[in-house]
């Protein structure tokens, strides 16, 4: 049987970080969550291949998914707008690009960024698939803040390697 986890390079995905926040478009705040996940990301011996600071609009998002995934990202982080807000539409634009979710890795999210705050119950954010083929990219939302994105890459990037295992699979 194969070793799950342990045949995928790290350093042969790529990644993309698409911050989601009108407050950084417009000046008003740093991106301080987006330099996070590029340092955890390259920690990891993952390169990031797109980066992307945008609106809290659907149209742009699904825009910079497709430019992502154009730019051979297999890792899709996006920064920000995943709270209750009417602007808040990352979880619903990443849901609708997604084949699957992986409830289960945004709950062990949830429950590490309840450790350090109790706002992390506002946080939305999903994880998904968007096809279970070696085409498929993940998803991860994470909050703007730079705690929270260290929590949500602090959990999934020790997944990462079973999940890419299992979509890059050729025998049933």
């Amino acid at each position: 049987m194969k070793n799950r986890g342990k045949s995928v390079d790290m350093s042969n995905i790529t990644a993309a970080v698409i911050t989601v926040d009108s407050r950084v478009v417009n000046g008003i705040k740093e991106d301080g969550g987006a330099r996070m996940a590029v340092e955890l990301l390259s920690q990891a011996g993952i390169m990031v291949v797109h980066q992307a600071i945008i609106d809290d609009e659907a149209a742009p998002l699904r825009g910079e998914f497709d430019r992502a995934r154009g730019a051979g990202a297999r890792l899709v982080v996006t920064v920000g707008s995943t709270g209750v807000s009417a602007r808040n539409i990352v979880p619903e634009t990443t849901a609708a690009i997604c084949d699957i979710q992986l409830p289960g890795v945004a709950q062990q999210i949830f429950a590490e960024g309840l450790k350090s705050t109790p706002l992390a119950g506002l946080s939305r954010g999903i994880v998904g698939i968007t096809s279970r083929t070696s085409q498929g990219a993940v998803i991860v939302n994470a909050p703007s803040r730079v705690p929270a994105v260290a929590d949500a890459l602090n959990v999934l990037i020790p997944l990462l390697p079973y999940i890419y295992d299992q979509m890059d699979q050729t025998e049933i």
